[in-house]
Protein backbone atom coordinates (compact mmCIF):
# COMPACT_ATOMS: atom_id res chain seq x y z
CA UNK A 1 0.00 0.00 0.00
CA UNK A 2 1.26 2.78 -1.29
CA UNK A 3 -1.32 5.49 0.18
CA UNK A 4 -2.57 6.78 3.35
CA UNK A 5 -1.92 9.01 6.41
CA UNK A 6 0.61 9.60 8.83
CA UNK A 7 -0.79 10.02 12.19
CA UNK A 8 1.66 11.89 14.14
CA UNK A 9 1.43 12.80 18.04
CA UNK A 10 3.39 15.95 19.30
CA UNK A 11 4.93 15.28 23.11
CA UNK A 12 5.45 18.81 23.34
CA UNK A 13 2.08 19.85 22.76
CA UNK A 14 -0.03 16.81 22.96
CA UNK A 15 -1.43 17.77 19.65
CA UNK A 16 -2.13 15.19 16.83
CA UNK A 17 -1.55 15.73 13.30
CA UNK A 18 -2.03 14.07 10.15
CA UNK A 19 0.36 14.14 7.45
CA UNK A 20 -0.72 12.82 3.74
CA UNK A 21 1.02 9.54 2.53
CA UNK A 22 1.39 9.51 -1.58
CA UNK A 23 3.39 6.99 -2.86
CA UNK A 24 4.91 5.96 -0.04
CA UNK A 25 6.00 9.53 0.07
CA UNK A 26 5.45 12.36 2.53
CA UNK A 27 5.97 16.32 1.70
CA UNK A 28 8.35 17.44 3.78
CA UNK A 29 6.89 21.16 4.18
CA UNK A 30 3.81 19.38 5.78
CA UNK A 31 5.86 19.13 8.69
CA UNK A 32 6.34 22.76 9.45
CA UNK A 33 2.83 22.72 10.57
CA UNK A 34 4.46 21.30 13.70
CA UNK A 35 5.49 23.54 16.51
CA UNK A 36 6.48 23.30 19.86
CA UNK A 37 6.24 25.76 22.75
CA UNK A 38 8.17 28.30 22.75
CA UNK A 39 8.94 29.68 25.76
CA UNK A 40 12.51 28.31 27.03
CA UNK A 41 13.18 27.01 23.77
CA UNK A 42 16.67 27.78 22.16
CA UNK A 43 16.25 30.39 19.15
CA UNK A 44 18.76 28.10 16.90
CA UNK A 45 16.04 25.17 17.31
CA UNK A 46 13.43 27.61 15.20
CA UNK A 47 10.31 26.42 16.85
CA UNK A 48 8.23 29.44 14.91
CA UNK A 49 9.06 27.33 12.02
CA UNK A 50 7.58 24.01 12.58
CA UNK A 51 9.46 20.94 12.67
CA UNK A 52 12.36 20.13 9.95
CA UNK A 53 13.82 17.04 8.94
CA UNK A 54 17.57 16.56 9.70
CA UNK A 55 19.39 14.20 6.78
CA UNK A 56 23.03 14.48 6.65
CA UNK A 57 23.84 13.49 3.20
CA UNK A 58 20.49 13.67 1.80
CA UNK A 59 20.33 9.45 2.47
CA UNK A 60 16.13 9.56 2.56
CA UNK A 61 15.32 12.64 0.89
CA UNK A 62 13.97 13.02 -2.62
CA UNK A 63 13.74 16.64 -4.25
CA UNK A 64 11.79 15.89 -7.92
CA UNK A 65 9.86 13.49 -9.12
CA UNK A 66 11.13 12.08 -12.70
CA UNK A 67 10.49 9.27 -15.19
CA UNK A 68 14.33 8.31 -16.21
CA UNK A 69 15.86 6.05 -13.92
CA UNK A 70 14.36 3.10 -11.54
CA UNK A 71 16.75 1.87 -9.41
CA UNK A 72 15.70 -1.33 -6.90
CA UNK A 73 19.06 -1.38 -4.46
CA UNK A 74 17.23 -4.22 -2.46
CA UNK A 75 16.59 -6.61 -5.53
CA UNK A 76 19.41 -5.25 -7.88
CA UNK A 77 17.47 -3.69 -10.13
CA UNK A 78 18.10 -0.58 -12.88
CA UNK A 79 15.91 0.13 -15.25
CA UNK A 80 16.10 3.28 -17.49
CA UNK A 81 12.49 4.60 -18.84
CA UNK A 82 11.07 1.15 -17.96
CA UNK A 83 13.95 -0.34 -19.87
CA UNK A 84 16.30 -3.45 -17.94
CA UNK A 85 20.00 -2.61 -18.82
CA UNK A 86 20.57 -6.27 -19.16
CA UNK A 87 18.04 -6.44 -21.96
CA UNK A 88 19.70 -3.94 -24.40
CA UNK A 89 23.60 -3.30 -22.55
CA UNK A 90 25.58 -5.47 -24.78
CA UNK A 91 24.23 -3.69 -28.07
CA UNK A 92 23.09 -0.34 -27.13
CA UNK A 93 25.25 3.14 -28.96
CA UNK A 94 25.31 6.05 -27.29
CA UNK A 95 23.15 7.22 -29.82
CA UNK A 96 20.62 4.88 -28.66
CA UNK A 97 20.89 5.27 -24.88
CA UNK A 98 20.92 8.88 -25.17
CA UNK A 99 17.76 9.35 -27.17
CA UNK A 100 16.03 6.52 -24.47
CA UNK A 101 17.10 8.58 -21.83
CA UNK A 102 16.85 12.66 -22.79
CA UNK A 103 13.28 12.00 -25.48
CA UNK A 104 12.12 8.81 -23.81
CA UNK A 105 12.44 6.33 -26.71
CA UNK A 106 14.54 4.43 -28.66
CA UNK A 107 15.16 5.90 -31.57
CA UNK A 108 14.32 4.98 -35.26
CA UNK A 109 17.00 4.27 -37.59
CA UNK A 110 16.31 7.65 -38.93
CA UNK A 111 16.55 9.47 -35.80
CA UNK A 112 19.66 7.90 -34.71
CA UNK A 113 21.14 8.91 -38.00
CA UNK A 114 19.75 12.48 -37.39
CA UNK A 115 21.17 12.59 -33.93
CA UNK A 116 24.68 11.42 -34.42
CA UNK A 117 25.17 14.00 -37.56
CA UNK A 118 23.78 16.72 -35.19
CA UNK A 119 26.19 15.64 -32.35
CA UNK A 120 28.95 15.26 -35.37
CA UNK A 121 28.30 19.06 -36.79
CA UNK A 122 28.02 20.42 -33.45
CA UNK A 123 31.84 19.16 -32.69
CA UNK A 124 33.29 20.59 -36.10
CA UNK A 125 32.20 24.23 -34.64
CA UNK A 126 35.49 24.38 -32.02
CA UNK A 127 36.16 28.15 -31.23
CA UNK A 128 39.90 28.62 -31.36
CA UNK A 129 39.64 30.08 -27.87
CA UNK A 130 38.81 26.48 -26.51
CA UNK A 131 42.09 24.73 -28.09
CA UNK A 132 44.21 27.93 -26.36
CA UNK A 133 43.06 27.92 -23.22
CA UNK A 134 43.25 23.59 -22.65
CA UNK A 135 47.07 24.07 -24.38
CA UNK A 136 47.56 26.59 -21.93
CA UNK A 137 47.95 23.96 -19.17
CA UNK A 138 51.22 22.18 -18.41
CA UNK A 139 50.51 18.94 -19.59
CA UNK A 140 51.08 17.21 -17.01
CA UNK A 141 47.61 19.25 -15.01
CA UNK A 142 44.99 16.77 -14.18
CA UNK A 143 42.58 16.49 -17.43
CA UNK A 144 39.66 17.11 -15.67
CA UNK A 145 40.78 20.51 -14.92
CA UNK A 146 41.51 20.98 -18.27
CA UNK A 147 38.16 20.27 -19.92
CA UNK A 148 36.28 22.15 -17.40
CA UNK A 149 38.47 25.08 -17.97
CA UNK A 150 37.90 24.34 -21.99
CA UNK A 151 34.09 24.34 -21.63
CA UNK A 152 34.24 27.49 -19.84
CA UNK A 153 36.45 29.12 -23.18
CA UNK A 154 32.95 27.91 -25.46
CA UNK A 155 30.91 29.56 -23.13
CA UNK A 156 32.44 32.62 -23.07
CA UNK A 157 32.14 32.49 -27.01
CA UNK A 158 28.50 32.83 -26.45
CA UNK A 159 27.72 34.80 -23.85
CA UNK A 160 23.96 34.78 -25.13
CA UNK A 161 23.35 31.70 -24.08
CA UNK A 162 23.94 32.32 -20.44
CA UNK A 163 20.36 33.59 -19.04
CA UNK A 164 21.89 36.05 -16.50
CA UNK A 165 23.77 37.62 -19.38
CA UNK A 166 20.92 37.98 -21.66
CA UNK A 167 18.97 39.12 -18.85
CA UNK A 168 15.95 36.47 -19.41
CA UNK A 169 15.24 32.67 -18.71
CA UNK A 170 16.00 31.56 -22.12
CA UNK A 171 15.34 27.66 -21.10
CA UNK A 172 12.66 26.83 -19.01
CA UNK A 173 9.39 25.99 -20.70
CA UNK A 174 11.51 26.40 -24.52
CA UNK A 175 12.25 22.65 -25.54
CA UNK A 176 13.53 23.29 -28.45
CA UNK A 177 16.35 25.76 -27.51
CA UNK A 178 16.94 22.75 -24.57
CA UNK A 179 17.20 20.10 -27.81
CA UNK A 180 20.26 22.07 -29.20
CA UNK A 181 22.01 23.31 -26.26
CA UNK A 182 21.89 19.45 -25.24
CA UNK A 183 23.64 18.46 -28.56
CA UNK A 184 26.22 21.54 -27.71
CA UNK A 185 26.94 20.75 -24.67
CA UNK A 186 27.79 17.00 -25.59
CA UNK A 187 29.71 18.24 -28.18
CA UNK A 188 31.79 20.27 -26.31
CA UNK A 189 32.43 17.68 -23.81
CA UNK A 190 33.35 15.39 -26.21
CA UNK A 191 35.71 18.07 -27.85
CA UNK A 192 37.54 19.51 -25.34
CA UNK A 193 38.18 15.69 -23.79
CA UNK A 194 40.09 15.28 -27.30
CA UNK A 195 41.83 18.13 -26.91
CA UNK A 196 42.54 17.69 -23.29
CA UNK A 197 43.86 14.10 -24.21
CA UNK A 198 46.41 15.45 -27.17
CA UNK A 199 47.59 18.13 -25.29
CA UNK A 200 48.74 15.67 -22.81
CA UNK A 201 50.25 13.18 -25.16
CA UNK A 202 52.12 15.45 -27.62
CA UNK A 203 49.85 14.56 -30.24
CA UNK A 204 47.88 16.48 -33.16
CA UNK A 205 44.32 16.68 -32.40
CA UNK A 206 42.28 15.18 -34.88
CA UNK A 207 38.35 16.14 -35.45
CA UNK A 208 35.60 14.28 -35.93
CA UNK A 209 35.17 11.71 -38.64
CA UNK A 210 31.60 12.47 -40.44
CA UNK A 211 30.94 8.62 -40.59
CA UNK A 212 32.07 7.99 -36.87
CA UNK A 213 29.61 7.45 -33.97
CA UNK A 214 30.34 9.63 -30.97
CA UNK A 215 31.93 7.23 -29.20
CA UNK A 216 34.60 6.43 -32.26
CA UNK A 217 35.20 10.10 -32.57
CA UNK A 218 35.93 10.53 -28.96
CA UNK A 219 38.56 7.58 -29.18
CA UNK A 220 39.96 9.30 -32.15
CA UNK A 221 39.94 12.35 -30.98
CA UNK A 222 41.75 11.34 -27.71
CA UNK A 223 44.18 9.45 -30.09
CA UNK A 224 43.26 5.78 -29.03
CA UNK A 225 43.43 4.69 -32.52
CA UNK A 226 45.52 1.98 -34.17
CA UNK A 227 48.56 2.65 -36.01
CA UNK A 228 48.21 1.16 -39.39
CA UNK A 229 44.26 2.32 -39.36
CA UNK A 230 44.09 5.62 -37.68
CA UNK A 231 40.97 4.34 -36.12
CA UNK A 232 39.54 3.20 -33.14
CA UNK A 233 39.82 -0.86 -32.50
CA UNK A 234 36.55 -2.22 -32.37
CA UNK A 235 37.21 -4.39 -29.48
CA UNK A 236 38.07 -0.92 -27.24
CA UNK A 237 35.02 0.73 -29.29
CA UNK A 238 32.54 -2.33 -28.13
CA UNK A 239 34.04 -2.67 -24.28
CA UNK A 240 33.31 0.95 -23.55
CA UNK A 241 29.75 1.16 -25.21
CA UNK A 242 28.67 -1.77 -22.85
CA UNK A 243 30.72 0.16 -20.01
CA UNK A 244 28.53 3.41 -20.51
CA UNK A 245 25.10 1.81 -21.25
CA UNK A 246 25.60 0.06 -18.05
CA UNK A 247 26.24 3.43 -16.16
CA UNK A 248 24.31 5.66 -18.46
CA UNK A 249 22.22 7.46 -15.52
CA UNK A 250 21.73 6.21 -11.90
CA UNK A 251 19.18 8.78 -10.63
CA UNK A 252 20.42 11.82 -8.48
CA UNK A 253 23.87 11.00 -7.95
CA UNK A 254 26.39 13.32 -6.69
CA UNK A 255 27.43 14.65 -10.03
CA UNK A 256 23.76 14.82 -11.43
CA UNK A 257 22.22 16.55 -8.32
CA UNK A 258 25.27 18.80 -8.86
CA UNK A 259 24.14 19.60 -12.32
CA UNK A 260 20.53 19.92 -11.27
CA UNK A 261 21.36 21.99 -8.58
CA UNK A 262 22.61 24.21 -11.23
CA UNK A 263 19.56 23.60 -13.05
CA UNK A 264 17.13 25.08 -10.38
CA UNK A 265 18.82 28.44 -10.98
CA UNK A 266 17.63 28.17 -14.37
CA UNK A 267 21.09 28.40 -15.69
CA UNK A 268 22.59 27.05 -19.00
CA UNK A 269 24.17 23.49 -19.48
CA UNK A 270 27.34 24.26 -20.00
CA UNK A 271 27.77 25.96 -16.42
CA UNK A 272 25.22 23.17 -15.04
CA UNK A 273 28.02 20.48 -16.41
CA UNK A 274 31.06 22.35 -14.88
CA UNK A 275 29.30 22.13 -11.50
CA UNK A 276 28.93 18.47 -11.99
CA UNK A 277 32.32 17.85 -13.23
CA UNK A 278 33.94 19.64 -10.14
CA UNK A 279 31.88 18.02 -8.28
CA UNK A 280 32.50 14.75 -9.82
CA UNK A 281 36.02 14.64 -9.22
CA UNK A 282 35.83 13.85 -5.64
CA UNK A 283 37.70 10.53 -4.57
CA UNK A 284 34.08 9.41 -3.47
CA UNK A 285 32.92 9.77 -6.53
CA UNK A 286 34.15 9.76 -10.01
CA UNK A 287 37.72 9.98 -8.73
CA UNK A 288 37.41 7.30 -6.95
CA UNK A 289 38.34 5.21 -9.66
CA UNK A 290 40.87 7.04 -10.49
CA UNK A 291 41.91 6.66 -6.37
CA UNK A 292 41.29 2.64 -6.82
CA UNK A 293 43.38 2.38 -9.45
CA UNK A 294 46.30 3.91 -7.94
CA UNK A 295 45.65 2.48 -4.71
CA UNK A 296 45.99 -1.22 -6.82
CA UNK A 297 49.31 0.38 -8.44
CA UNK A 298 50.67 0.98 -4.88
CA UNK A 299 49.67 -2.81 -3.71
CA UNK A 300 51.82 -3.97 -7.11
CA UNK A 301 51.36 -7.58 -6.56
CA UNK A 302 48.63 -10.36 -5.63
CA UNK A 303 50.48 -11.56 -2.80
CA UNK A 304 50.54 -8.16 -1.39
CA UNK A 305 46.59 -8.46 -1.25
CA UNK A 306 45.98 -9.96 2.07
CA UNK A 307 48.08 -7.15 3.65
CA UNK A 308 46.32 -4.30 2.29
CA UNK A 309 43.05 -6.32 3.55
CA UNK A 310 44.25 -6.43 7.07
CA UNK A 311 45.04 -2.51 6.71
CA UNK A 312 41.33 -2.50 5.98
CA UNK A 313 39.93 -4.34 8.81
CA UNK A 314 42.29 -2.08 11.18
CA UNK A 315 40.77 1.09 9.31
CA UNK A 316 44.62 1.94 8.29
CA UNK A 317 43.49 2.11 4.75
CA UNK A 318 40.18 2.80 2.40
CA UNK A 319 39.18 -0.04 -0.26
CA UNK A 320 38.07 2.44 -3.14
CA UNK A 321 35.28 0.22 -5.21
CA UNK A 322 33.53 -1.17 -2.21
CA UNK A 323 30.20 -0.36 -1.24
CA UNK A 324 27.47 1.44 -2.80
CA UNK A 325 24.85 3.50 -1.24
CA UNK A 326 22.31 1.94 -3.90
CA UNK A 327 22.57 -1.37 -3.50
CA UNK A 328 22.63 -3.59 -0.56
CA UNK A 329 22.84 -6.31 -2.52
CA UNK A 330 25.59 -6.78 -5.27
CA UNK A 331 26.08 -4.29 -8.05
CA UNK A 332 23.86 -5.84 -10.92
CA UNK A 333 26.54 -4.20 -13.05
CA UNK A 334 29.06 -6.09 -11.70
CA UNK A 335 28.16 -8.95 -13.44
CA UNK A 336 28.15 -7.29 -17.01
CA UNK A 337 31.56 -5.96 -16.04
CA UNK A 338 33.33 -9.04 -15.33
CA UNK A 339 31.42 -10.34 -18.54
CA UNK A 340 33.26 -7.44 -20.49
CA UNK A 341 36.65 -7.83 -18.60
CA UNK A 342 36.60 -11.75 -19.24
CA UNK A 343 35.96 -10.97 -23.67
CA UNK A 344 39.05 -8.30 -22.66
CA UNK A 345 41.24 -11.19 -22.21
CA UNK A 346 43.52 -8.55 -20.78
CA UNK A 347 47.06 -9.53 -18.65
CA UNK A 348 47.54 -6.29 -17.13
CA UNK A 349 49.08 -7.18 -13.87
CA UNK A 350 46.96 -4.93 -12.03
CA UNK A 351 43.54 -6.31 -13.18
CA UNK A 352 45.01 -9.68 -11.44
CA UNK A 353 45.00 -7.18 -8.21
CA UNK A 354 41.94 -6.33 -8.33
CA UNK A 355 40.26 -10.13 -9.03
CA UNK A 356 42.38 -11.21 -5.75
CA UNK A 357 40.79 -8.06 -3.81
CA UNK A 358 36.98 -9.25 -5.13
CA UNK A 359 37.91 -12.57 -4.54
CA UNK A 360 38.80 -12.26 -1.27
CA UNK A 361 36.25 -9.89 -0.09
CA UNK A 362 33.78 -12.00 -1.18
CA UNK A 363 34.52 -14.66 1.14
CA UNK A 364 35.61 -12.10 4.29
CA UNK A 365 33.41 -12.34 7.25
CA UNK A 366 34.14 -8.15 7.62
CA UNK A 367 32.90 -7.36 4.16
CA UNK A 368 30.36 -9.93 4.06
CA UNK A 369 28.33 -8.74 7.50
CA UNK A 370 28.09 -5.35 6.19
CA UNK A 371 27.36 -5.68 3.16
CA UNK A 372 30.14 -4.20 1.21
CA UNK A 373 30.18 -5.41 -2.29
CA UNK A 374 32.62 -4.53 -5.21
CA UNK A 375 30.76 -1.83 -7.34
CA UNK A 376 31.16 -1.04 -10.76
CA UNK A 377 33.87 2.09 -10.04
CA UNK A 378 36.19 -1.17 -9.45
CA UNK A 379 35.28 -2.88 -12.48
CA UNK A 380 34.92 0.12 -14.92
CA UNK A 381 38.69 1.40 -13.73
CA UNK A 382 39.92 -2.12 -14.34
CA UNK A 383 38.51 -2.16 -17.36
CA UNK A 384 39.92 1.34 -18.71
CA UNK A 385 43.43 0.27 -17.47
CA UNK A 386 42.97 -3.44 -19.26
CA UNK A 387 42.06 -0.64 -22.93
CA UNK A 388 45.67 1.16 -21.50
CA UNK A 389 43.64 4.09 -20.59
CA UNK A 390 45.53 7.16 -18.07
CA UNK A 391 44.95 6.36 -14.96
CA UNK A 392 43.63 10.10 -15.07
CA UNK A 393 41.21 9.84 -17.47
CA UNK A 394 39.39 7.39 -16.21
CA UNK A 395 36.62 9.99 -14.13
CA UNK A 396 36.30 12.12 -17.41
CA UNK A 397 35.43 8.75 -19.29
CA UNK A 398 33.13 7.96 -16.36
CA UNK A 399 31.88 11.70 -16.36
CA UNK A 400 31.10 10.68 -20.46
CA UNK A 401 29.41 8.19 -19.70
CA UNK A 402 27.06 9.93 -17.23
CA UNK A 403 26.48 12.67 -19.74
CA UNK A 404 23.71 11.63 -21.45
CA UNK A 405 21.77 10.83 -18.10
CA UNK A 406 22.35 14.27 -17.23
CA UNK A 407 21.25 15.75 -19.72
CA UNK A 408 17.98 14.01 -19.85
CA UNK A 409 17.49 14.83 -15.96
CA UNK A 410 18.18 19.12 -17.36
CA UNK A 411 15.58 18.43 -19.78
CA UNK A 412 13.28 16.92 -17.52
CA UNK A 413 13.80 19.75 -14.80
CA UNK A 414 13.53 22.55 -18.04
CA UNK A 415 10.12 21.13 -19.14
CA UNK A 416 8.38 21.69 -15.62
CA UNK A 417 5.96 25.14 -15.35
CA UNK A 418 8.01 26.57 -12.58
CA UNK A 419 10.73 26.05 -10.50
CA UNK A 420 12.12 25.72 -6.83
CA UNK A 421 15.83 26.71 -6.36
CA UNK A 422 17.37 24.18 -4.45
CA UNK A 423 18.29 25.56 -1.09
CA UNK A 424 18.42 23.42 1.99
CA UNK A 425 18.60 24.93 5.33
CA UNK A 426 20.80 23.65 7.94
CA UNK A 427 20.59 22.48 11.17
CA UNK A 428 22.57 25.67 13.32
CA UNK A 429 24.09 23.97 16.40
CA UNK A 430 26.60 27.26 17.27
CA UNK A 431 26.10 29.46 20.22
CA UNK A 432 22.90 32.26 19.89
CA UNK A 433 24.60 35.49 20.48
CA UNK A 434 23.01 38.98 20.93
CA UNK A 435 19.87 39.49 19.04
CA UNK A 436 17.93 42.36 17.01
CA UNK A 437 15.30 40.57 18.55
CA UNK A 438 16.69 40.77 22.26
CA UNK A 439 18.01 43.91 21.81
CA UNK A 440 14.08 45.40 20.86
CA UNK A 441 12.56 43.61 23.73
CA UNK A 442 14.91 45.55 26.19
CA UNK A 443 14.20 48.80 24.27
CA UNK A 444 11.32 48.30 25.14
CA UNK A 445 11.50 47.69 28.41
CA UNK A 446 13.28 50.59 28.97
CA UNK A 447 10.93 52.87 26.58
CA UNK A 448 7.95 51.82 28.40
CA UNK A 449 9.94 52.60 31.72
CA UNK A 450 10.65 55.72 30.62
CA UNK A 451 7.46 56.28 29.13
CA UNK A 452 5.78 55.74 32.61
CA UNK A 453 8.29 57.71 34.09
CA UNK A 454 7.26 61.18 31.50
CA UNK A 455 3.45 60.65 32.60
CA UNK A 456 4.11 60.68 36.09
CA UNK A 457 6.01 64.29 35.52
CA UNK A 458 3.43 65.55 33.14
CA UNK A 459 0.10 63.94 34.97
CA UNK A 460 -0.06 65.34 38.93
CA UNK A 461 -2.87 64.00 40.97
CA UNK A 462 -3.71 66.62 43.66
CA UNK A 463 -6.37 66.44 46.64
CA UNK A 464 -9.88 65.81 45.87
CA UNK A 465 -11.71 68.56 44.74
CA UNK A 466 -13.68 70.70 47.45
CA UNK A 467 -16.62 71.20 45.79
CA UNK A 468 -17.45 67.38 44.50
CA UNK A 469 -14.68 65.33 46.25
CA UNK A 470 -13.45 64.03 43.46
CA UNK A 471 -10.20 63.77 42.25
CA UNK A 472 -8.86 65.98 39.36
CA UNK A 473 -6.07 65.40 37.19
CA UNK A 474 -3.81 67.66 36.08
CA UNK A 475 -1.27 67.68 33.56
CA UNK A 476 1.66 70.00 34.39
CA UNK A 477 4.14 70.87 31.52
CA UNK A 478 6.44 73.13 33.48
CA UNK A 479 10.28 71.75 33.97
CA UNK A 480 9.95 69.10 31.54
CA UNK A 481 12.85 68.19 29.53
CA UNK A 482 12.38 68.28 25.95
CA UNK A 483 13.84 64.04 25.43
CA UNK A 484 12.88 62.46 22.43
CA UNK A 485 10.07 60.29 24.39
CA UNK A 486 8.36 63.54 25.38
CA UNK A 487 8.62 65.30 22.28
CA UNK A 488 7.13 62.11 20.86
CA UNK A 489 4.19 62.01 23.37
CA UNK A 490 3.45 65.85 22.58
CA UNK A 491 3.11 64.65 19.13
CA UNK A 492 0.70 61.88 19.99
CA UNK A 493 -1.45 64.65 22.53
CA UNK A 494 -1.28 67.16 20.24
CA UNK A 495 0.49 69.66 22.83
CA UNK A 496 2.87 72.28 22.70
CA UNK A 497 5.67 72.29 25.08
CA UNK A 498 6.81 75.75 23.82
CA UNK A 499 3.73 77.65 23.79
CA UNK A 500 2.60 76.19 27.14
CA UNK A 501 3.64 77.51 30.44
CA UNK A 502 1.65 76.70 33.32
CA UNK A 503 -1.22 74.02 33.99
CA UNK A 504 -3.44 73.13 31.80
CA UNK A 505 -6.55 71.20 33.66
CA UNK A 506 -8.06 67.82 32.47
CA UNK A 507 -11.47 66.86 33.37
CA UNK A 508 -11.88 62.99 33.23
CA UNK A 509 -15.14 61.13 32.93
CA UNK A 510 -16.80 58.61 35.36
CA UNK A 511 -15.73 55.43 34.02
CA UNK A 512 -17.07 52.38 35.43
CA UNK A 513 -15.83 48.93 36.21
CA UNK A 514 -17.53 47.14 33.73
CA UNK A 515 -17.60 49.09 30.47
CA UNK A 516 -15.01 51.48 28.62
CA UNK A 517 -15.98 54.79 28.80
CA UNK A 518 -14.14 57.99 26.61
CA UNK A 519 -12.06 60.52 28.64
CA UNK A 520 -12.92 63.98 27.02
CA UNK A 521 -10.73 66.59 28.31
CA UNK A 522 -10.68 70.38 28.22
CA UNK A 523 -7.18 72.31 27.41
CA UNK A 524 -7.62 75.66 29.22
CA UNK A 525 -4.51 77.47 28.13
CA UNK A 526 -3.22 80.38 30.82
CA UNK A 527 -0.45 81.26 28.36
CA UNK A 528 0.88 84.79 27.96
CA UNK A 529 -1.43 86.74 25.40
CA UNK A 530 1.08 86.83 22.68
CA UNK A 531 1.15 83.55 22.63
CA UNK A 532 -1.68 81.12 20.72
CA UNK A 533 -3.57 78.92 22.70
CA UNK A 534 -4.00 75.03 22.94
CA UNK A 535 -6.93 74.40 20.92
CA UNK A 536 -9.60 71.57 22.75
CA UNK A 537 -8.20 67.98 22.11
CA UNK A 538 -10.58 64.75 23.36
CA UNK A 539 -8.50 62.67 24.95
CA UNK A 540 -8.83 58.69 23.58
CA UNK A 541 -10.71 56.41 25.14
CA UNK A 542 -8.75 54.25 28.23
CA UNK A 543 -7.73 51.52 25.40
CA UNK A 544 -7.27 54.15 22.89
CA UNK A 545 -4.56 55.61 25.35
CA UNK A 546 -2.65 52.69 25.97
CA UNK A 547 -2.48 52.13 22.80
CA UNK A 548 -1.13 55.67 21.96
CA UNK A 549 1.38 54.79 24.65
CA UNK A 550 2.32 51.75 22.91
CA UNK A 551 3.27 53.80 19.73
CA UNK A 552 4.58 56.55 21.36
CA UNK A 553 7.10 54.71 23.14
CA UNK A 554 7.76 52.72 19.18
CA UNK A 555 8.23 56.30 17.92
CA UNK A 556 10.44 57.31 20.08
CA UNK A 557 12.61 54.42 19.77
CA UNK A 558 12.84 54.97 16.57
CA UNK A 559 13.95 58.55 16.78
Amino acid sequence: MSEGVLYVTDSRTSLEYKIPIHRNTVKAVDFQSIKGPVTNSDLADQIRNGLRLFDPGFKNTAVSESKITFIDGAQGIVQYRGQNIANFWQTAEFEDLLHLLVWGRWPSAAEKEALRNELIKAAKEVPGSVKTVICGFPKTAAPMQMIIAGLAAYLGEDPKSIPAYSGRNLYQGNLPLVDKAIIRTLAAFQVCTGLAASHRNGTPFTSVDAEGSFLSNLLTMMGKVAKDTGKPDLNAIRAVQRIWALGADLGHTNSTSAFLLGASTLSDPLSCLISALSSGYGILHFGAAEASFKSLAAIGSKKMVPHLINKVKRKEAKLYGYGHRMFNTIDPRIIFGAQILNDLGSKHPLVEVAMEIDRIAREDEYFTSRSLQANADLFIGIIYTALDFDPSFVPVMIALMRSGGMMAHWREAMAQPKTNIWRPQQFYTGVVGSTPASKTAKAAEDATDTQTSVLENIIHVPASDPASGAEKPEIKLSNIAETDEVKALQRALSINLATTTTVAEVTVSEVSSDTESSLSSRFVSQAPSDTESIPSSPLPTCKTFETEIRAVTSEAREA
